[in-house]
């Protein structure tokens, strides 16, 4: 959806590693971040799920397990959820 491409642009300007899939984007924890995803009017999801950032110009792979995920849909079945 065009507001996952926007809250992808602003979120890749700030240089966040991030999982990008067609129906979320999964970042690691960060109060800031996801205040600024709700307020472009995204849900925030905590939940504690594997993570795999795409692998940009000049990172290295790797992988964490507690993660926020920014997504248009509020039916997630697995892991801890907090919805706005």
């Amino acid at each position: 959806s065009l507001e996952l491409l926007r809250a992808a642009y602003h979120l890749g300007n700030r240089h966040i590693p991030l999982e990008i899939t067609l129906d979320y984007l999964r970042l690691e924890p960060d109060s800031v971040l996801a205040d600024m995803l709700l307020r472009m009017g995204l849900h925030v999801i905590e939940e504690v799920l594997p993570f795999q950032p795409e692998a940009g110009a000049y990172t290295a792979h790797h992988s964490h397990e507690d993660k926020h995920e920014a997504n248009q849909e509020s039916n997630h079945e697995s892991g801890h959820h907090s919805h706005a």
